[in-house]
C-alpha cells in the first residue's frame, strides 16, 4: 500500500518539480548554515567581514575566480580594518602578531594538529599519508621520528661530497655558457641542482637534470603548476581526489601534465619501495631505479626507504602506498622550494653590489682559488654569509601562506579573546616577514638587520616554520645554499639579464608556495667571467 501511495505521489510531480524542490532545500540549508556561522558558531564573536564568516565562497572569489591566488593580500587588508585577529572564513582565525608565533606553532609536548580542511589530507588520497600532510600531532611525531636521523646535520655532512659533485656539474654548465655567451636561467639551473641532489640524497638515484640542455625545465614548471592546485583542492576536494586517485594517469597527462605528476610518481615510487622490500627480505643489497625518467643507478647513496623499513614504525606505516606518498612529497618539496630559495637568494646578492663585494671579501680567506672547496661548517661559522642567507630566505617567501594549526586539548588566549580548543589559528609567513614593526623597511634586502639584532632570527625568523613541525629538510637546504652560493660566487662573475624584481621575483600569488606574476620570465644571468678558465 505504501508503494502504491508513493507511486501516486510521484505521478503528480515532474522532474522539474523535483529538481526545483532539491534546489530550494539546498538554498534553505545554505541560509540556515550561514545564520549558524554568524550567530552561534564558536567563532561568531571574532571580528572580520560577515560574508567571509558566512561562506567559503568569499575566499573562492579572491583565490580562484575572478581573482587568482590573491586572498593573502585581502587578509592583509582585513587586518588594517579589523585589527590583529580576524576571522577570514567560517573556520579560520588569522592572527597577525609576531609575538604570538610560539603559541600558534608551539613545540615540545604541546599538541598542535594540522587543519585537515586547509591541507585537504582526506581528499589527497595517498598524499595525505605523508609527514607534511599528517593531521594528528602524535601520528606526525611518530612518522617524523623515522626520518629525523636521515635529515640530521650529521647525515647531511656525510653527503657533502655528493652535493659538491652536483655543484661542480652546475659549474661546468656555467663555464659552457660563458664560452658560448648563452643566457642562463637561474630558475631552472637551481631546480635541476636541487632535484638531482634530493634524488641522490633520499632515493639513491641519478636524475641527471643538470646535464640536460633545458635543465629538466618541464619538471620544475610542472611542480610550480601543481602547487597552484591547492586552492582548488580546498574548495573542491572531490575534484582533487578524482585527479589523484580515479582518473588514469595517461588521461590525466593529456588534461594536465602537472596534475599527472603525482599519480605517475606515486606508481614509480611504489614500485621502487616494493623492490626495496623484496631485496631486504632476501638480504640483498638494495638497488633502486632513478627518479622519474632517469635510467642510471646510484650505488653511492642509500635510499631513505631502507631507514624507514628498518625503523620501529608499525607495519601499517611501512606499507608501500604510504611510503610512496612520503617519497612524492620529499621529491616535490626538496626540489621546488629549495630551488626557489637558492635562485632568489642569488638574485638579491647580484642585485646588491655592495653585498656581493662584502660577501666575496669574507669568502676569500676560505676560498682563495676558483677551485677551492670548503665545508658547510666553515661557511656557517662566518659572520656575514649567514646573515645574507637568512635575509635572502626572508625575502624569498618560499612558503608565503598561512599554516593553520589547532590545539585539540588546549584553550588559547590572545589579548581579550578566548580561542576554544579545536579552533583553527594561523599566521601567514609572508605577512609576518613583511611586518615593518619587526623588519623595518621590509622590502629592502638588508643582511645587516640580522647582525645588529642577534635575537631577531631566534624569535622572528619563519623561513623554515616553527615548533614541532619545523621543516624536516632544513639542514639539507642550508647545505645546498651555502655550498652552491659560495662556489658560484668564487669562480664566476655574472650579472642579471633582463630580470625585473617586480615581475620576476616579487610574490604576487599565494598557493602555500609564493609565486611571482604569471608574466614573470624567471631569474636569468649572463656569465661575464670564469676565473677557472
Amino acid at each position: 500500500m505504501m508503494s502504491s501511495e508513493l507511486s501516486g505521489f510521484l505521478i503528480h510531480y515532474t522532474f522539474k518539480d523535483v529538481l526545483l524542490g532539491g534546489i530550494s532545500l539546498y538554498l534553505v540549508y545554505g541560509i540556515l548554515l550561514c545564520i549558524y556561522r554568524l550567530t552561534i558558531h564558536p567563532l561568531a564573536q571574532f571580528p572580520g567581514p560577515k560574508l567571509a564568516a558566512a561562506t567559503f565562497w568569499y575566499e573562492f572569489y579572491y583565490d580562484l575566480f575572478p581573482h587568482k591566488l590573491r586572498y593573502l593580500w585581502k587578509i592583509e587588508e582585513m587586518h588594517k580594518k579589523y585589527g590583529p585577529i580576524v576571522r577570514i572564513n567560517p573556520i579560520h582565525l588569522h592572527i597577525n602578531d609576531p609575538n604570538y608565533l610560539d603559541e600558534i606553532y608551539a613545540g615540545g609536548k604541546r599538541k598542535r594538529n594540522r587543519d585537515p580542511w586547509y591541507y585537504r589530507s582526506e581528499s589527497n588520497g595517498p598524499l595525505g599519508w605523508s609527514v607534511f600532510q599528517t593531521v594528528d600531532h602524535d601520528v606526525h611525531r611518530m612518522r617524523r621520528a623515522a626520518l629525523n636521523r636521515f635529515f640530521s646535520k650529521r647525515s647531511v655532512q656525510e653527503h657533502e661530497e655528493m652535493i659538491i659533485d652536483k655543484i661542480e656539474i652546475l659549474c661546468g654548465r656555467f663555464a659552457e655558457a660563458y664560452r658560448t655567451g648563452d643566457i642562463v636561467s637561474l630558475t631552472f639551473a637551481c631546480g635541476a641542482l636541487t632535484m638531482d641532489v634530493i634524488s641522490a640524497y633520499a632515493f639513491g638515484a641519478e636524475t641527471d637534470n643538470l646535464t640536460r640542455q633545458d635543465f629538466g625545465a618541464e619538471y620544475l614548471e610542472a611542480y610550480s603548476k601543481l602547487s597552484q592546485f591547492g586552492p582548488v583542492g580546498r574548495q573542491f576536494p572531490w575534484l582533487a581526489k578524482a585527479c589523484l586517485t580515479l582518473i588514469p594517469s595517461s588521461l590525466m597527462h593529456r588534461i594536465s601534465p602537472a596534475a599527472a605528476l603525482i599519480p605517475r610518481n606515486r606508481l614509480f615510487f611504489r614500485g621502487m619501495i616494493e623492490e626495496s622490500v623484496r631485496q631486504q627480505e632476501e638480504g640483498k643489497r638494495t638497488k633502486s631505479e632513478g627518479l622519474l625518467e632517469a635510467e642510471k643507478e646510484s650505488q653511492k647513496n642509500k635510499s631513505i626507504f631502507q631507514d624507514i623499513l628498518r625503523s620501529n614504525l608499525p607495519p601499517s606505516e611501512k606499507a608501500p602506498a604510504r611510503l610512496a606518498a612520503e617519497a612524492n612529497l620529499l621529491a616535490i618539496a626538496g626540489t621546488e622550494t629549495t630551488a626557489r630559495a637558492l635562485s632568489l637568494v642569488l638574485f638579491h646578492i647580484l642585485d646588491n653590489p655592495q653585498t656581493l663585494l662584502q660577501l666575496r671579501e669574507e669568502l676569500r680567506p676560505l676560498m682563495p682559488h676558483p677551485d677551492s672547496r670548503v665545508s658547510v661548517a666553515a661557511l656557517e661559522a662566518l659572520r656575514f654569509f649567514p646573515a645574507v642567507i637568512t635575509e635572502g630566505i626572508r625575502l624569498s617567501h618560499v612558503v608565503s601562506s598561512r599554516m593553520p594549526r589547532y590545539a585539540p586539548e588546549e584553550t588559547l588566549r590572545y589579548s581579550k579573546w578566548i580561542i576554544p580548543a579545536g579552533a583553527r589559528v594561523m599566521q601567514s609567513h609572508y605577512l609576518h616577514h613583511m611586518n615593518p614593526d619587526i623588519f623595518p623597511d621590509p622590502y629592502t634586502f638588508n643582511p645587516h638587520r640580522w647582525l645588529d639584532n642577534p635575537e631577531l632570527k631566534q624569535n622572528y625568523f619563519m623561513g623554515f616554520g616553527k615548533g614541532s613541525r619545523i621543516c624536516l629538510g632544513i639542514n639539507l637546504v642550508y647545505a645546498e645554499l651555502y655550498l652552491t652560493i659560495a662556489r658560484l660566487l668564487t669562480r664566476f662573475d655574472m650579472r642579471l639579464h633582463e630580470t625585473i624584481r617586480e615581475r620576476d621575483v616579487d610574490v604576487k600569488r599565494d598557493c602555500i608556495i609564493g609565486l611571482p606574476s604569471p608574466e614573470g620570465q624567471g631569474i636569468r644571468v649572463r656569465i661575464t667571467q670564469d676565473k677557472a678558465g
